[in-house]
């Protein structure tokens, strides 16, 4: 047998001793499943949308009627569920997967029965990794349906916030096995339940914010400039900066001239402009980011392997 081959006994007891995170997951994802069928199907069919959902208006329509309470609740709460699966991963990886077995010794137990460490770590995340990956992305597919029922109101404008961006493409499914690499690399530098749970936490929230902070330099950018007269440009899309121009096209911070023209004269203002990404730009950032997360999860992976190599040699 090669030293990459998991032996179908290994699959076997990881769900066996983590079975009621099993459970608990596959709970998760058909309770939030179920909540976005309804909103999909009763919620939408409740609301009654008033105005016209062109994404180059601002606040074009609005949704009212008897289930639009409800479907603006709910739909709120699937989008913070979502995006809190990477940190969940993280934290179950950090301290039940791997930190908990480090700590008690009964991985070093399993090392001595014929199981390699490497077989072992193998094992170990390539059964939640599948877990993760199926149930996300139904997760995914859902949201992605509900929006495409509504998709002119500001719920489902991915540029509206950031948690909207993250559970509407592919980077929901990646940054969950992100979040998995991270708590087992974690828990081998650690090799403590408490700590490698909290540290994973911490860890994964920090890259997570890290990649939002990054997300607007992933793709170039499109500018919508208007001289003095027209003012700034109503932009559609993800707004990343705006100020003003001067007569040469450097770009300088608005003096707040308003119409005053001796004010624009003196700061050599000729216009106005802004900057950012509009609505058709959401997969091209979407693919280079999960490409992005996919190479983390990658390192933090093949970290935790060289970690395990190091202890056990």
């Amino acid at each position: 047998m090669s030293a990459t081959t998991i032996p179908l006994g290994l699959p076997r007891t990881v769900l066996r001793l983590h079975r009621v995170a099993a459970w608990l997951w596959i709970a998760f994802v058909v309770v939030t499943g179920a909540l976005l069928l309804w909103l999909w199907g009763p919620g939408t069919a409740g609301l009654d949308i008033t105005g016209h959902c062109n994404p180059a208006t601002a606040n074009g329509c609005t949704a009212k009627g008897a289930t639009a309470d409800a479907y603006h609740y709910v739909l709120t709460l699937t989008d913070t569920l979502v995006t809190l699966v990477p940190v969940a991963a993280s934290v179950f990886a950090g301290g039940l997967l791997i930190g908990r077995e480090l700590g008690r010794g009964t991985a070093q137990l399993a090392w001595t029965q014929s199981v390699t460490p490497v077989r072992w770590l193998a094992a170990k995340l390539a059964l939640p990794a599948a877990f993760l990956v199926v149930g996300t992305t139904i997760l995914m597919l859902l949201r992605r349906l509900v929006a495409s029922e509504a998709p002119g109101l500001s719920d489902h404008r991915w540029y509206g916030s950031t948690q909207l961006y993250n559970v509407l493409g592919p980077t929901a499914v990646a940054l969950s096995l992100l979040g998995l690499a991270i708590g087992a690399m974690v828990a081998l530098l650690t090799r403590r339940t408490l700590p490698a749970a909290t540290y994973s936490l911490i860890a994964t929230a920090v890259v997570v914010g890290a990649l939002d902070a990054v997300r607007d330099r992933l793709w170039p950018t499109v500018t919508a400039t208007g001289d003095v007269n027209e003012g700034y440009q109503y932009f559609a899309g993800s707004l990343v900066s705006e100020g003003a121009m001067t007569a040469s096209g450097a770009r300088i911070s608005d003096p707040l001239c308003v119409d005053d023209r001796a004010c624009l004269t003196a700061h050599n203002v000729t216009g106005f402009y802004r900057e950012g990404h509009p609505p058709s730009h959401f997969w091209p950032l979407q693919l280079v980011e999960t490409t992005l997360v996919l190479a983390l999860t990658a390192a933090a992976t093949a970290t935790a392997f060289w970690l395990l190599r190091r202890r056990t040699r």
